[in-house]
């Protein structure tokens, strides 16, 4: 992710009508049937790249993919097994002002058998006491014995550390000489997710004349080769068309799954549409926040939220957030006037330099920005969220889309070399593509005999694509989206 200037594969597509050179070989579609991962990540990169399908390019195209053999998948999400466990019910201690006094226990009430014997505790206001005897229930609740570790006699707990609502957690575990176990190991049971593909498909028609016209993927090779892959005019404009409609479902899809496991929304042939829930669908409702105006202070207070759960999932504390050009725009004024707040410059070199040489990346409007702490976002601007058609909420002021303001935020960190967000395909039908043949097939060859034998009797060709595939975030909670509410 945080070398994605580096391309691999730098592209050059242009239209022609001379064969010349084109063999079958390097037919497009030819190159599915050879190398149908290398190929599928290569227009996937073309559609990201020209057509800014950037969900495409940051999944397929650079290779995170999960291949699964089944409609459902399923994953784990681990919990932490550092946690901090909330007071039930008050204390009896409480009432009388000096709980602990002269070394006296107390009894807490939590909700859950979270800690042991031995361990060390701290409350609310930062004093550690000390867990002396295994906890039990006592109705809904778990009673822990504990005592202040601080050996001044006259030292007492705060009654608001041992009220219900109030919070503890562990430092460590201590013992004696001749001690007969230590504390224990907390274990947290993995959260499984659940999610469904969803299949798509798209079908076009060409004509015998159209056949003629012929697009030309030129790609340059690290190795300063370069090699040419090509395909019918037609298909190129389908098939960019299609990678934006795999965009849109695999942020916009809704998981369509009742309770009972059925699915009410049915085709023509009775067979029910699985629709598997998008990347909006899947970030965790605690982590959607809304702005009227967009601040520095609030992108970088989001961030650092965002970046404890990011520590998760391979500590990567580079974002990257999809906007539309409103975004871009609310997004470039709260860094210049943060710079202009902190006296940064502009340099005509195009860098940002404070007065202790720090320095951000200014590319007209800002692509990435360093955050305090390490945190750095780079923003994206994503068609989808910019199309008047679907997106008809306009801004009263502006009268640009409402969505064209939304920002949301992604962490693609990376984990035992897999990625936090990844695109979901079946396998073998991540990219499904057939032709029934009329009077000329995709290679140009027209039928010139009765003794050829075509599927259909249309003066051209018609071309199917079939995808059956969805999107996973791994950790939902190291993601979120900042939403603009209208006064």
């Amino acid at each position: 992710m945080a070398n994605m200037k580096t391309q691999v594969s730098p592209l050059q597509i242009y239209s022609t009508r001379n064969f010349t050179g084109l063999t079958t070989t390097n037919n497009l579609s030819n190159a599915y049937l050879t190398k149908p991962e290398e190929i599928g990540s290569v227009m996937a990169y073309a559609a990201g790249v020209q057509d800014n399908n950037v969900l495409s390019l940051l999944t397929g195209g650079i290779g995170n993919t999960r291949v699964v053999n089944n409609r459902e998948y399923t994953w784990d999400l681990t919990s932490q097994t550092e946690r901090v466990i909330t007071v039930s019910e008050d204390s009896p201690q409480a009432a009388g002002g000096t709980p602990g006094y002269a070394g006296s226990t107390i009894q807490i009430y939590m909700e859950e058998k979270w800690f042991e014997a031995t361990d060390n505790l701290v409350t609310d206001s930062q004093v550690q006491v000390h867990v002396v005897a295994e906890p039990y229930q006592d109705g809904a609740s778990y009673v822990y014995e504990v005592q202040l570790t601080d050996p001044d006699p006259t030292s007492f707990l705060d009654p608001a550390d041992i009220l219900a609502g109030a919070r503890f957690s562990k430092d460590y575990s201590t013992v004696g000489e001749y001690s007969e176990r230590g504390g224990g190991v907390q274990y947290s049971t993995p959260f499984k997710l659940t999610n469904q593909l969803t299949t798509l498909r798209k079908t076009y028609n060409c004509s015998r004349n159209a056949a003629k016209a012929v697009m030309v993927i030129e790609m340059k090779l690290e190795n300063g080769k370069s090699t040419k892959l090509w395909t019918k005019l037609q298909e190129w404009t389908a098939m960019t068309e299609w990678y934006r409609e795999i965009d849109r479902s695999m942020i916009y899809s809704v998981y369509n799954k009742d309770s009972k496991g059925q699915v009410k929304l049915q085709a023509a042939n009775g067979m029910p549409i699985y629709h598997g829930a998008g990347l909006r669908q899947q970030i965790s409702p605690s982590n959607i926040r809304f702005y009227t105006k967009l601040t520095y202070d609030i992108l970088d207070g989001f961030l650092l939220d965002l970046s404890y759960n990011a520590d998760k999932w391979g500590g990567d504390q580079h974002f990257v957030a999809l906007t539309g050009k409103m975004g871009m725009r609310e997004f470039d004024r709260a860094i210049q006037e943060k710079a202009r707040g902190n006296n940064i410059t502009v340099t005509d070199n195009g860098t940002f330099i404070t007065g202790k040489g720090d320095s951000l990346t200014f590319t007209g409007y800002f692509k990435t920005v360093e955050f305090l702490n390490g945190i750095s976002l780079t923003v994206k601007e994503f068609h989808p969220y910019d199309d008047l058609i679907r997106n008809r909420i306009l801004h009263p002021k502006t009268k640009k889309p409402v969505e064209s303001y939304r920002f949301t935020i992604l962490n693609f960190g990376r984990k035992d070399g897999k990625s936090n967000i990844r695109k979901v395909a079946m396998a073998d039908s991540e990219m499904a593509m057939w032709t029934v043949a009329g009077s000329t097939d995709p290679m140009g060859g027209v039928a010139k005999s009765i003794s050829t034998q075509r599927a259909s009797g249309t003066d051209g060709y018609e071309v199917n694509y079939l995808s059956e595939c969805g999107i996973q975030i791994q950790d939902p909670t190291s993601s979120g989206e900042l939403i603009l509410a209208l006064a």
